[in-house]
C-alpha cells in the first residue's frame, strides 16, 4: 500500500475541488440560467396576459380597495421579463458574443440596474399599501385606487430610469469585455456602494418593519373582529363586511408571501455584495472565496425575477380562475379557427370539383357536337354521291 501523507492528500483535494467547481460553474452557466429564463419568462408572460385582460380589470375595479396593488404586480412582471431576457442573452454569450458589444453592453447593464430598483421599490410600494389597508381599513376605498397605483408605479419607473442615467457613461468594452472604464472605475466603486444601500439595505429595513407591523395588526384584528362585527353591524352589513375582510386577508397573505420570499431569496447576495463593497480595500486570502460566494448567491438572486407567477398560482384563487378561463377561451378559439380552416379547405375542394366537372361536361358536349357534325357531313357527302350517280 502507498502511504497517504498530508501532502498527497492536498494534491488530491486541490484537483477534486477544481473539478467540482468546474462542474458547478457549468451547471449554473449552461443549464440553470437557461431553465430559469425559460420557466420564469413563461410564467411572467401569463401574468402579463391575465392582468391585461379587460374582464380582469373590470372585476378588480369593482372591488377597488383590495385590488389596487395589481398595477405594481403587472409592471413588475414586465420588468422581470426584461431582466430574464438579459439573462438569456447572458446564457447565449457562452456560445456567441451577444453582450460584449458597444451599445448593447451599456444598454443591458443599464436595464439590469433599473429592473433591480423596480423590483425592490415595487415590493415596498405594495407592502405599504397593504399596511395602510390593515391599519386603516375604512379609508382604503377613498385613498387607494387602481389609477393612483398605476401613476405611482409609472413614477417609480421614470425615477429609476433617471437615477441610473449616469451608468452608460461609466461602462464600455475593456479588453473585449463589458466592464467599467479605467478612468471612471473609482467613481463606479462609490456608485455601486450607493446602489447597494438604495436597492438592498433601505428596502430590507422598510419591508421587514412593515411586514412586522402587518402581522401584529392582523393578529389583533383576528381577536377583535368577531366582537366588533356583532356590535356595530346588521346581519346584511355584517355579511358584506366579512366578505370584504376575507378578501383583504387573502390579498394580504399573498403580498406578505411575495415580499417575504423576496427578502429570503435576495438576502445571501445582498449581504455578501454589500459586505464586499464596504470592505473592498482589505485584500486578504478570503477575498477570492467571497467573490465566488457572491457569484453563486447572484444566481440565487435571479430567482426573485421568476417566482411570482408560481406564488399567484398557489395563493391567488382569482388569478387561478382567470388563468383557467384564459386557457378555455384559447382552446375554444383554436378549435373554432381549425373548424373554419377545414370549412375553407372543403369549400375550395368543392369549387375545384365543380370546376373540373364543368370542364368535363364542356369537353364532352364539344366532342358530341363534333361527332354530330362529322356524321352530318358524311351523310351529306353520301347523299351527294348518290345524286351524282
Amino acid at each position: 500500500m502507498i502511504p497517504i501523507t498530508n501532502s498527497s492528500m492536498n494534491n488530491l483535494t486541490i484537483p477534486l475541488s477544481y473539478c467540482f467547481l468546474d462542474r458547478l460553474n457549468f451547471f449554473f452557466n449552461h443549464i440553470y440560467l437557461l431553465l430559469l429564463t425559460v420557466i420564469g419568462s413563461i410564467g411572467n408572460t401569463f401574468v402579463i396576459i391575465i392582468f391585461c385582460q379587460r374582464a380582469f380589470r373590470t372585476k378588480i375595479g369593482s372591488i377597488n380597495s383590495n385590488m389596487s396593488v395589481y398595477p405594481f404586480l403587472f409592471y413588475m412582471a414586465i420588468s422581470d421579463t426584461m431582466y430574464l431576457i438579459i439573462l438569456f442573452c447572458l446564457w447565449l454569450s457562452n456560445y456567441i458574443n451577444v453582450l460584449h458589444r458597444p451599445v448593447i453592453c451599456q444598454l443591458t447593464l443599464y436595464l439590469t440596474y433599473v429592473c433591480n430598483f423596480i423590483n425592490a421599490y415595487y415590493t415596498i410600494a405594495f407592502t405599504a399599501q397593504r399596511l395602510f389597508a390593515v391599519i386603516n381599513p375604512f379609508r382604503v376605498s377613498h385613498v387607494l385606487s387602481w389609477y393612483r397605483s398605476r401613476f405611482l408605479s409609472l413614477s417609480i419607473i421614470i425615477f429609476a430610469c433617471l437615477i441610473y442615467s449616469y451608468l452608460p457613461f461609466l461602462i464600455g468594452i475593456v479588453n473585449g469585455k463589458c466592464f467599467s472604464r479605467p478612468e471612471f472605475r473609482w467613481i463606479n466603486k462609490y456608485m455601486d456602494i450607493i446602489d447597494s444601500i438604495i436597492v438592498f439595505l433601505i428596502p430590507y429595513i422598510i419591508i421587514i418593519t412593515m411586514n412586522t407591523i402587518i402581522l401584529i395588526s392582523l393578529r389583533r384584528m383576528k381577536h377583535d373582529q368577531h366582537e366588533f362585527l356583532f356590535r356595530t353591524h346588521s346581519h346584511l352589513n355584517r355579511r358584506r363586511e366579512l366578505i370584504r375582510r376575507n378578501a383583504s386577508r387573502k390579498i394580504t397573505k399573498l403580498l406578505l408571501t411575495i415580499s417575504t420570499s423576496y427578502l429570503i431569496i435576495c438576502a445571501p447576495y445582498a449581504s455578501i455584495h454589500t459586505w464586499r463593497l464596504l470592505n473592498n480595500r482589505q485584500q486578504n486570502k478570503n477575498s477570492q472565496l467571497i467573490k465566488q460566494l457572491e457569484h453563486y448567491a447572484l444566481f440565487i438572486y435571479h430567482i426573485s425575477f421568476a417566482m411570482n407567477f408560481y406564488i399567484y398560482i398557489v395563493l391567488d384563487s382569482k388569478f387561478r380562475r382567470e388563468l383557467k378561463r384564459f386557457f378555455i377561451k384559447s382552446k375554444q378559439n383554436f378549435y373554432q379557427c381549425s373548424r373554419q380552416k377545414k370549412f375553407v379547405e372543403n369549400d375550395n375542394q368543392l369549387e375545384l370539383v365543380d370546376n373540373n366537372s364543368t370542364t368535363t361536361v364542356g369537353y364532352t358536349f364539344q366532342g358530341n357536337l363534333q361527332n354530330v357534325n362529322h356524321n352530318h357531313n358524311l351523310m351529306r357527302n353520301s347523299c351527294c354521291c348518290h345524286i351524282h350517280l
